[in-house]
């Protein structure tokens, strides 16, 4: 068993297989640019022995990589390894008022724009500065005291709906956010502003919406309504050009 042992530690383990897990083709980060990373920090070489290879090391470098949502790794007593990757996705991209810009993910965390992709996805501007990528909204959901002064949960929650909806993500196309951190919707088809308010009640809005898109704007006229309100309770109000 000793010898056994031994020869496993001085095995020669090369490169990893790397599979990268991506939804909607938003491709952040490829396997070469992984290999290089690793490659750059001397945590991979082909002459690597299975006793060199640090794998709660190499795991916990690609897990703080901002375009990475979960990493595992993982050897074979062959002596050959893999890295299994699942990407973040984003699902809004905020062009901040000091004219940064990140993406929103799916999880409510910020993230960095990457050199390799850019994802087509719902944009966001106005009177916002999301810099800190610490940030997370489901976070800021959980805590009463800063739900209080921040935007990003409100944000979230809106963009996670349209996200999840069919309709509304394709039809939604962009965010804008007033002075006063009241939401206006921009969309695809129609010339108009969509007046959304605040993020409460963010289900019962767009139900309001969906409702008449389907039953009121299609009799009434794509073309002449200038703003559609649906910030008030049981009410969608419209304004004509």
């Amino acid at each position: 068993m000793a010898f056994a042992n031994t020869r496993q530690e001085n095995k020669v383990v090369g490169l990893p297989d790397i599979e990268i897990e991506v939804t909607d083709h938003m491709l952040f980060l490829t396997k070469d640019e992984v290999m290089q990373r690793l490659t750059d920090r001397n945590m991979v070489a082909e002459n690597k022995q299975y006793n060199e290879n640090d794998v709660a090391a190499i795991e916990a470098e690609i897990e703080g990589m901002p375009e990475v949502r979960n990493v595992n790794v993982y050897t074979w007593v062959s002596g050959k390894w893999a890295i299994e990757i699942e990407l973040r996705k984003p699902i809004a991209r905020i062009f901040n008022s000091d004219s940064s810009s990140c993406y929103l993910d799916e999880d409510g965390t910020l993230m960095p724009l990457s050199d390799s992709y850019t994802a087509r996805v719902m944009t966001v501007n106005g009177f916002i500065n999301e810099t800190d990528m610490g940030k997370n909204a489901v976070e800021i959901m959980n805590n009463d005291s800063l739900k209080t002064i921040e935007i990003l949960d409100d944000l979230y929650a809106i963009s996670q709906y349209v996200c999840s909806d069919e309709f509304f993500s394709a039809q939604i196309t962009h965010v804008f956010v007033n002075q006063y951190h009241e939401f206006e919707l921009i969309p695809r088809v129609g010339d108009q502003r969509i007046l959304f308010g605040d993020a409460r009640n963010v289900k019962g809005k767009f139900k309001k919406l969906e409702y008449f898109y389907s039953e009121g704007i299609s009799r009434a006229g794509w073309e002449n309504f200038d703003t559609i309100n649906v910030m008030y309770r049981s009410q969608v109000v419209c304004s004509r050009r």
